[in-house]
């Protein structure tokens, strides 16, 4: 009964120390975590802006390597290539054995490429824009304005009115002559 007594006493005291629960106590893995899970949520909305944020402050948080993989594709969505390659890059060095090395590197390839057929766009010759027509532009002479021409018309007719109702005479014409009559 001894015996069975310190086997059990025995039991109880080691099996506590064996069966350690494991979890993440870090605060910064859970602070990790928790940005983690919002970018993963807006990356699958396409706010990668959002997205990019969140995984910067994981990647802060606790520096895991796959977080760079998400900042690259949140980066490449958009449309910073150059950023986007070098967080890819860094991740391929600080995680050489990563499962998507491939499709890493081909990431890689294709961005590069875009990045060197932008440069050579920018390089092409254009051809030269025709001037603006002088007519149409806002800075043409008033003179060339259809509402100037209408407005030197409208003066035009009404001086010819005002200077013939000016020279008439107030008596009005007859062929036998005005008669005056005196008092």
């Amino acid at each position: 009964m001894y015996r069975l007594l310190l086997a059990l006493c025995l039991v109880t005291v080691a099996v506590p120390a064996t069966t350690h629960v494991a979890y993440a106590d870090d605060p910064g893995e859970r602070a990790a975590k928790r940005h983690y899970d919002r970018g993963k949520k807006l990356f699958d909305l396409q706010k990668f802006d959002d997205a990019l944020e969140q995984f910067q402050k994981a990647y802060d948080a606790k520096p895991i390597p796959d977080f760079l993989f998400n900042i690259g594709q949140c980066q490449r969505n958009l449309g910073d290539n150059e950023a986007a390659i070098f967080s890819f890059k860094k991740f391929l060095k600080l995680d050489p054995e990563a499962s998507n090395r491939e499709q890493v590197e081909e990431l890689i390839e294709d961005l590069q490429r875009k990045i060197d057929e932008g440069n050579t766009d920018r390089l092409k010759l254009r051809k030269k824009q025709p001037e603006p027509n002088p007519e149409k532009s806002e800075t043409s002479p008033v003179y060339t304005k259809w509402w100037f021409w209408t407005g030197v018309a409208v003066i035009g007719v009404g001086a010819g009115v005002g200077v013939y109702l000016a020279t008439k005479s107030d008596a009005p014409d007859t062929t036998f002559g005005n008669i005056v009559f005196r008092r």
